[in-house]
């Protein structure tokens, strides 16, 4: 590559780095307007948030991983991609094509393939795994696309060459191996609640009778 090339190179991804964090900010506020209007945060600006939101934070030093990989800068996505695992205790992918406009809710304990696709709009929570994994009828390899305005709930694992469909909200907790339609809601089995005996203690009256 001529170096005319690289610097036009390096200032496309910097224009699509930059464009990619307005775009996660403005869909970060969209989402406060519709659930938590009385947040009352008064400044509502990009450095702000930077500083006191930690999700939106993350979702920059992904921006600027992704920005390494993209002007092909040697070895940076992978020295981002530790320090986000170190600083964030998140795993993702330098490649994992994350759409601009998505929103990150606390961003710890993520663990997102090079595969995986996430879809403008779309919310992901804490301790939610995107990973690699191989359809059991097609035997094919891929990872999961979360498509626009979809709600991933914290502790969920989706694995696979699967997609979620458009507008669907996927419940915590859930573990998703199949594709799931547009406008769907997901939800974990209920936990089963009994007594709990003290320790010690032999079987119970009712046993015995």
């Amino acid at each position: 590559m001529s170096p005319q090339g690289g610097a036009g190179g390096l200032r496309q991804a910097w224009v699509r780095m930059v464009d990619a964090v307005r775009a996660d900010h403005a869909t970060l506020h969209r989402y406060d307007a519709k659930y938590a209007a009385d947040r009352g945060d008064g400044d509502a600006s990009l450095a702000r948030d930077f500083v006191t939101r930690i999700g939106f934070q993350m979702l920059v030093a992904c921006r600027v991983m992704r920005f390494c990989h993209d002007a092909s800068i040697p070895l940076a996505p992978r020295v981002a991609s530790r320090a986000i695992r170190h600083l964030y205790g998140s795993d993702i992918h330098w490649e994992a094509d994350l759409e601009p406009g998505i929103v990150l809710v606390h961003g710890m304990g993520l663990a997102i393939s090079k595969a995986a696709r996430v879809e403008r709009g779309a919310i992901l929570f804490q301790n939610v795994t995107l990973g690699l994994g191989t359809d059991p009828a097609t035997r094919t390899v891929g990872a999961p696309v979360i498509g626009r305005d979809v709600v991933v709930g914290a502790g969920c694992t989706v694995i696979g060459p699967i997609s979620v469909g458009r507008g669907s909200k996927v419940t915590a907790n859930c573990l998703v191996r199949a594709s799931v339609p547009p406008q769907s809601l997901v939800e974990a089995a209920t936990p089963l609640v009994s007594t709990r005996r003290p320790r010690g203690a032999g079987p119970s009256s009712e046993a015995k009778s």
